[in-house]
């Protein structure tokens, strides 16, 4: 029987539980669409609340509230980054916390505590337990408005360098545990053997950007050019074999100047334009919640993916998984674009995935 918990998000004191009837999980990291719980009793809970689902002695999800009906008895929740949602003054800009180039994993710790641990507001404070794991990756934000929103900082650092953050409560110590992770975890493979798993493909695989041309903002001239490969990597490299094609070009103005005294290179910034686009698509794939060639509740966001079909490869990154109650699948979602799949799914076919022989 699966049940619930809700606990107060400013100090994890326990609020309510109770059965719950039903529920669908859609934790997609690139929309951060809505869940849902449908429970038997009215809950005193609220919007803002962290409510875990646990089946017997199993954690099935985490989430942030986002509205308790109690007349439906149905309550919505997002993925737990919903903690999150909030803006501050940009610390790029207006601070000395961190520079325009600065280390991704610890500089989202740093906005992190600047924002909800050490502040003056103890309604917005938040017990929290901030780790790290994985290699820092080299980050140029050079963005000039005032303020960040710090969700949208965060799905753009899991964006561009594969950045996200995983969640756990520890109730020893009273804190949520976040850990901010640099995903470099490749060698999945999917194949088409498994028992009902036919994948569904969208057919909008082309990066929004794969070349960046930087120029000169008074007098227009072009100072660097740079392209985007199969592998994920940036080059200058007009006539590089890897090089996606057809051309789609990015115009970003170019401050030598303001570079130096922040320490970025412009490959550094070409990278920061770039790097994540190869995989602006979207594959569905449906398992068995029975079967065991692939657990697809081991499945990290942005771990790296081979999906096998028809002898042909797809190379791509785990972004999302949806599933219900009773559903006998996990629907497991790669890539970073978002259509209507439910409606509008297509096979599509792109020399630039078939297997090379």
């Amino acid at each position: 029987m699966v049940h619930y918990r809700i606990y107060a998000r400013n100090n994890l004191e326990y609020i309510d539980g109770g059965v719950v009837k039903d529920y669908s999980i859609d934790y997609d990291i690139i929309s951060n669409n809505t869940s849902t719980a449908s429970i038997i009793n009215i809950s005193n809970g609220f919007k803002g609340d962290i409510i875990a689902l646990i089946d017997g002695s199993s954690l099935v999800e985490l989430g942030v509230i986002t509205s308790i009906d109690n007349t439906e008895k149905k309550i919505s929740f997002k993925h737990m980054k919903e903690l999150f949602n909030d803006t501050v003054i940009n610390v790029f800009k207006f601070t000395d916390l961190l520079n325009c180039k600065f280390d991704g994993v610890q500089g989202l710790k740093v906005i992190l505590n600047y924002a909800f641990i050490n502040i003056v507001d103890v309604k917005k404070k938040l017990p929290l337990e901030i780790r790290t794991f994985g290699s820092d990756t080299s980050c140029v934000y050079t963005t000039d408005e005032d303020t960040i929103n710090i969700l949208d900082f965060i799905d753009w650092l899991f964006n561009t360098y594969n950045i996200y953050l995983d969640f756990s409560i520890d109730f020893v110590n009273n804190k949520i545990v976040c850990t901010i992770i640099k995903n470099s975890t490749e060698g999945y493979v999917i194949k088409d053997n498994i028992k009902l798993s036919k994948p569904e493909f969208d057919n909008n695989d082309m990066p929004t950007y794969n070349k960046v041309v930087f120029f000169n903002s008074e007098s227009g001239v072009e100072e660097g050019t740079y392209y985007l490969l199969s592998n994920n990597e940036v080059s200058s490299d007009l006539n590089d074999e890897k090089r996606i094609l057809p051309t789609q070009t990015k115009f970003v103005s170019w401050d030598e100047t303001e570079a130096i005294k922040e320490g970025y290179t412009m490959q550094e910034k070409a990278e920061s334009e770039l790097c994540g686009n190869i995989y602006n698509h979207c594959i569905l794939y449906k398992l068995a919640k029975k079967q065991t060639m692939i657990n697809c509740k081991n499945f990290n966001y942005g771990d790296k993916v081979t999906i096998v079909y028809k002898d042909r490869e797809y190379e791509s990154i785990f972004t999302g998984l949806k599933y219900t109650m009773y559903d006998p699948y996990y629907t497991c979602v790669f890539g970073k674009t978002r259509i209507d799949f439910t409606d509008r799914m297509k096979i599509y076919n792109d020399k630039r995935y078939r297997r090379k022989t």
